[in-house]
């Protein structure tokens, strides 16, 4: 039997965010707990939170790190200090984004753990993500408890009303 590969929405509630007049902090609302972006003094923020693209990377190392500690646990490796260290290039013309990690271990690791603590931090969810395709559909909406992907602007055409469809269903 060939099963179809099934596409399903990641977060039963959206992740939700605020900004307010004459600030530049963003309350970023996610399941019970609450995230305050911001960007630095020179951007016009007070640097009180992360910017967005240290909140992008700050889950790579996440990511990375907790998939590393489950696959070392599991495979009952003493290897108990990871270091994570992540920072990005961006090229304005061709627009290009490259991101550089970098691991270390606190504890001696052989080269056959290396080979596969290595393919580990390049299959984490978070990195095929970022490496996948990744498409954005925005929606204007005049009310602001609408669900992500719905809207009433721009008018929906089939391929998007089919694939709101699908999201919806999940």
């Amino acid at each position: 039997m060939i099963r179809k590969k099934q596409t399903i929405r990641l977060f039963a509630n959206d992740i939700t965010g605020d900004i307010i007049k004459g600030r530049q902090e963003v309350t970023v609302n996610w399941r019970k707990g609450k995230l305050v972006l911001d960007e630095p003094t020179f951007n016009g923020g007070q640097d009180i939170g992360p910017d967005p693209f240290t909140t992008v990377l700050s889950g790579l190392v996440g990511c990375t790190l907790t998939t590393l500690r489950m696959y070392i646990k599991r495979k009952g490796w003493d290897i108990t200090d990871i270091h994570c260290s992540v920072n990005m290039l961006q090229q304005a013309e061709p627009f290009k984004t490259m991101i550089f990690r970098t691991l270390s271990f606190g504890q001696p690791v052989t080269g056959e753990q290396k080979e596969r603590l290595l393919w580990i931090a390049v299959n984490c969810p978070v990195a095929r993500l970022l490496q996948g395709e990744i498409n954005i559909d925005t929606r204007l909406s005049d009310d602001p408890t609408v669900p992500a992907g719905m809207g009433n602007y721009p008018p929906s055409d089939d391929a998007s009303t089919d694939a709101t469809e699908n999201y919806l269903t999940q």
